[in-house]
């Protein structure tokens, strides 16, 4: 466990966000070339020519077409993204892409249906799954182990996942794959307030403890974003 999942930090950083002091600090900290930079590169960086990426939370595109770019005509990125409006936007920002391919679903624990909200920001970028039945619009969720199973994508080199809030569900609906090479590099946004809004705050040590017993070494690039590397790629 890193000291930024520790019960104490954790607890912390929720006070903080009550208060407002979270976003008063962040403001203050030097840009460092933008939100997420640290995270773009770091992941980006470690893509090789002739990889196969998920795109896990593709939104709109923007990685999707970023990670085409780096794997080149040998390799492929399988974007997921459940939301119709999202979606559409993914498959226009693709267009013309032979080395992506999209599917209109997200990834959980297991295959079914679970009720989806669309984010009220312009990218669509705070869409989410949401707990309560009486929200949003059905959407198909698979499991990362179903689609391997059923030969329906490939176990990828990388994974990049943002799902607002249910990163554990993608990493368990696939964990006996994680150990499997070729994978070597796991890319998590860890969303802490959804987290806590779902009563799951010490979800983040899971999501650590999760990638090390599937052999990854976890490095936090920022205070939101994990990169796992396989020790041994």
């Amino acid at each position: 466990m890193s000291w930024r999942t520790h019960r104490l930090v954790v607890t912390l950083r929720s006070m903080g966000r009550a208060l407002g002091l979270n976003r008063w600090i962040a403001a203050r900290l030097p840009a460092g070339g933008g939100y997420e930079a640290r995270y773009d590169s770091g992941f980006s960086g470690g893509l090789r020519p002739g990889d196969h990426v998920w795109d896990v939370g593709a939104n709109v595109g923007y990685y999707t077409r970023l990670f085409a770019g780096r794997v080149g005509e040998q390799g492929h990125v399988f974007a997921f993204e459940p939301s119709p409006t999202n979606f559409q936007r993914l498959a226009t920002a693709s267009a013309g892409l032979r080395n992506v391919t999209l599917r209109a679903c997200g990834l959980g624990r297991e295959d079914g249906k679970l009720r989806f909200q669309q984010g009220a920001d312009d990218l669509g970028a705070t869409s989410r799954i949401v707990d309560s039945a009486a929200d949003g619009i059905a959407v198909e969720i698979r499991s990362g182990a179903s689609l391997l199973a059923g030969g329906e994508a490939t176990l990828p080199h990388a994974i990049k996942i943002d799902v607002e809030g249910f990163e554990l569900e993608v990493l368990e609906g696939m964990a006996d794959y994680l150990r499997r090479p070729p994978l070597r590099m796991i890319g998590v946004e860890v969303h802490f307030g959804i987290l806590k809004q779902r009563g799951m705050a010490l979800v983040p040590q899971q999501i650590e403890s999760l990638l090390q017993r599937s052999g990854f070494a976890v490095s936090w690039l920022d205070s939101s974003h994990i990169l796992a590397v396989r020790a041994t790629a």
